[in-house]
């Protein structure tokens, strides 16, 4: 069963946050999230541009045979989405600058296939671990990789949630890719809304709680808003590895 919800959060006035889900046929499941930022409403422009582009080209491709064909495809989409957005911010001064997130899921068969940029991300749920499939795109991350600062000071480090790539900000984009078995009790993408208010604790145990994906996804929101709810929220939960809804 697959769920999907967006709340605005306790802080914003407006939700940049969009997420998109479609069942292609019974073997086949594309998701996408994105986190849009920029002033007024142009991050949910990017956003929903990026959103749309994806879930509107997504089946224009040809077969796809092998996983690098997949992540081909996802990345030929992302980037055409990325040149979409960054012309609108160039030809609009009101929305020069915007960007958003990104995170594509796809489910085909008993495989599932996810790419990303920025920092909104993609978990697994099995045996009560919670592991994140995504890396954040963020300048903390680069400076830890890079050896510049411990794990220790990347927790509270005051530029932690700087990004170094955005969908629509730049033309040179490093866009992630990584293939999985569908063989986890759930799979989930989030906003940063979400875990940047809830802990890795907080989400495992509503996760392995009672209640099917459209419970859980309800709970991990409302719980995001209780313990803070300082950014929009935005959840797609996948339980099983089936594109049932």
């Amino acid at each position: 069963m697959i769920s999907m919800s967006t709340d605005v959060g306790n802080l914003r006035e407006t939700n940049q946050d969009r997420v998109a889900y479609k069942k292609i046929n019974d073997d086949e499941l594309l998701c996408v999230l994105c986190d849009g930022m920029g002033g007024h409403k142009a991050g949910e422009v990017a956003a929903q541009m990026t959103c749309d582009y994806i879930m509107d080209h997504f089946e224009e491709h040809e077969e796809l045979l092998s996983a690098n064909d997949i992540k081909m495809w996802f990345t030929n989409l992302i980037m055409e989405a990325n040149n979409a957005v960054y012309a609108k911010g160039s030809e609009n001064e009101e929305y020069n600058g915007m960007g958003t997130t990104v995170v594509v899921a796809y489910l085909k068969g008993q495989q599932m296939y996810v790419s990303h940029v920025g920092d909104s991300r993609a978990y697994i749920f099995k045996n009560n671990v919670l592991t994140q499939l995504t890396v954040d795109d963020t300048l903390v991350n680069a400076l830890l990789k890079g050896g510049y600062i411990t794990e220790k000071q990347a927790i509270d480090h005051p530029q932690k949630n700087v990004l170094i790539q955005a969908v629509g900000v730049t033309d040179l984009l490093k866009v992630s890719f990584c293939e999985l078995p569908a063989d986890y009790e759930a799979f989930m993408m989030c906003s940063d809304g979400l875990y940047n208010s809830l802990s890795n604790e907080q989400m495992i145990a509503i996760l392995a709680g009672e209640g099917n994906a459209k419970v859980k996804t309800e709970e991990l929101i409302k719980q995001a808003n209780i313990h803070g709810g300082y950014d929009n929220i935005s959840v797609i939960l996948l339980e099983g590895g089936e594109a049932h809804e």
